[in-house]
């Protein structure tokens, strides 16, 4: 498979940028109280205090 194959190119590119959106990553840091924590991906809820109740169960 030769390096203009449009597949094996768009992979190529990925290969290559995967470095940099790590090293992105490792720099956002996200401090609450002195801690540093987990950046939030999008869709996500951003609690601070621990779940206090259950899920439902699934009703079958």
């Amino acid at each position: 498979m030769g390096e203009d194959n449009i597949w094996l190119s768009g992979r190529l590119s990925e290969t290559r940028a995967l470095p940099q959106v790590i090293v992105a990553l490792d720099q956002i840091g996200v401090h609450d109280e002195g801690q540093l924590r987990a950046v939030r991906g999008a869709g996500t809820t951003d609690r601070l205090e621990p779940r206090t109740t259950q899920p439902e169960e699934p009703t079958v």
